[in-house]
């Protein structure tokens, strides 16, 4: 149903309590006490924008794959705290030696909600497709590097195989992104997907209404939730409205009334207002690389490594945490985001000090001109930065470098711009984050061999490194050569975090048990309420 039309329908309050990833934040409500009383039987969850497709295997979007993580389950779970690998549609998991060959052996009696069962058959088939949808699935792309097929053994077991080491991919099939479908959604077209999915999930899709709402209900029947679940069974509420409230004051507002009882993305610059009693509020970082400048260096003055290093001295982030992040997060230290597998900090490399990023600048040779910038063989030290999202981030970054004699310039685009961007080089800084669970991340976004590479390096130490940690099985020297690679990333300034992005929702004290996945997606099964 239409919720702008049928808002006087609701009759329930919902549930919102965090399972915080690595523990590297706490919630400023734990909310752990369950709910008493009479359960509710309707929840309303306002999102903050249209998620624009239910198909988790397409989507980037935060807000889609908020949604869609409640209709879809994944082969394997991971413990956001401790980052090990639990069983969900797959009881047991093998990887070969040399990570090309992976081979599965799925749960019985798991079914879609259109009644067909989950096999090796399904489980190959929504390889196969999604591996075709090239382009229109960017993440899973990733997830499927060299992807060559998937050998079905019988009913329930299949080894899915690579042309190259994939390191990433166990814990890729962990994710939303990976989440297995029917075989009659593995069949449709791409646009045809984004409207409507089935899956094997706790939840049943049963509307998406653009800009206005998405509707599900509890599926009858489910059993076969992750044990990292707090219970077993079907999910105990039976139906969600998710409107959709652009404005921020109007999702804040209908919390505050009761018309909400729960709001995505309370916005940070409202955050004590709902520290009181009556409401809990939840918080984790988004794991992957933070919010920063993601440098060419290939373009203008970026190619000097002075330049990008003084950059680097040159930001205070506790200062634009308190300016434009959230009391609930902390300043980035590394490469990596504080709560993604794999992360060493690189704190002392990253220390604000402003004196000491003028000495660099001049002792490269810039000068400082009269209007308080600094120039070099009559160019004045300019740099731009390419981004489209947090501006206000990126202005509280301009204002610091200003402080130093760095002009930083923003051009802000849209998101189809910014990509067009990414694809052409056609940029001196990006100003983004990339979230994933695993430090393969860092592959992605500096390797020259990734498609998806967001920066622009020719540093064959660097490069030999990503190669290395994404073939290498073993744990312990993976994590060492993970180790390197963020502390050469930061000596040489090729990222230059600036905030870690924290997803804070919030909700009435009334309601308990949504937790947030490795990957700071909430998961609504255990959510429970009171009227």
């Amino acid at each position: 149903m239409s919720f702008l039309k049928n808002r006087t329908l609701r009759i329930g309050a919902t549930a919102l309590a965090a399972l915080l990833a690595g523990g590297a934040l706490a919630s400023c409500s734990t909310g752990e006490t369950a709910a008493t009383g009479t359960p509710a039987e309707n929840v309303v969850f306002a999102l903050k924008e249209d998620p624009g497709c239910m198909d988790p295997q397409q989507v980037t979007l935060t807000t889609a794959l908020n949604v869609s993580r409640q209709l879809t389950d994944s082969l394997l779970d991971q413990d956001p705290a401790t980052g090990e690998l639990k069983p969900w549609l797959a009881t047991k998991w093998e990887p070969n030696a040399d990570l090309t060959k992976f081979t599965f052996t799925l749960r019985d009696g798991v079914t879609f909600s259109d009644g067909t069962a989950m096999t090796a058959d399904v489980a190959k088939a929504n390889l196969d497709a999604l591996f075709a949808l090239g382009a229109k699935a960017s993440l899973a792309s990733q997830l499927l590097a060299g992807y060559t097929g998937t050998d079905v053994a019988d009913a329930s077991s299949f080894t899915v195989n690579f042309s190259a080491p994939n390191a990433q991919f166990l814990q890729g099939s962990s994710t939303t992104t990976l989440g297995m479908l029917s075989l009659a959604t593995t069949a449709a077209t791409a646009e045809a997907r984004c409207q409507t999915v089935v899956g094997s999930g706790p939840f049943v899709l049963d509307s998406y209404t653009k800009n206005d709402s998405v509707e599900i209900s509890k599926r009858a029947g489910y059993n076969w939730g992750s044990e990292l679940r707090e219970h077993t069974g079907e999910a105990l509420t039976a139906h969600v409205s998710f409107p959709i409230i652009l404005e921020n004051s109007v999702r804040t507002g209908g919390l505050a009334s009761g018309e909400f009882d729960v709001i995505q993305d309370l916005p940070y610059a409202d955050e004590s207002r709902f520290t009181a009693g009556e409401y809990h509020l939840y918080a984790a970082a988004n794991p992957g690389i933070p919010n920063s400048l993601v440098a060419n260096t290939s373009a203008g003055v970026l190619a000097d490594t002075n330049v990008r290093q003084a950059i680097m001295m040159g930001l205070d982030r506790n200062e634009i945490n308190t300016l434009a992040g959230s009391a609930s997060g902390k300043a980035p230290t590394s490469a990596l985001t504080s709560t993604t597998s794999g992360y060493v900090s690189q704190a002392d490399a990253m220390k604000f000090n402003a004196d000491g990023a003028k000495a660099k600048l001049e002792s490269a040779g810039w000068a400082m001109g009269s209007d308080g910038f600094y120039a070099k063989d009559g160019q004045k030290l300019t740099v731009t930065v390419t981004a489209f999202y947090a501006q206000d981030v990126l202005e509280a970054a301009q204002m610091q470098l200003k402080k130093i004699g760095v002009d930083l310039q923003l051009k802000m685009v849209t998101a189809g711009d910014f990509f067009g961007a990414v694809a052409k080089k056609d940029y001196e800084f990006l100003g983004a984050a990339l979230t994933r669970t695993d430090p393969d991340v860092l592959r992605v976004a500096l390797s020259a061999k990734s498609k998806a590479a967001w920066a622009v390096v020719a540093d064959r130490e660097l490069e030999e490194l990503l190669a290395a940690q994404a073939s290498t099985a073993d744990t312990a020297k993976r994590q060492e050569i993970v180790a390197k690679i963020q502390k050469r990333t930061i000596d040489q300034a090729y990222v230059i975090p600036t905030l870690e992005t924290v997803q804070l929702h919030a909700s009435s004290a009334k309601v308990t048990g949504i937790e947030f996945d490795s990957a700071s997606r909430v998961n609504l099964f255990d959510m429970a309420a009171n009227k």
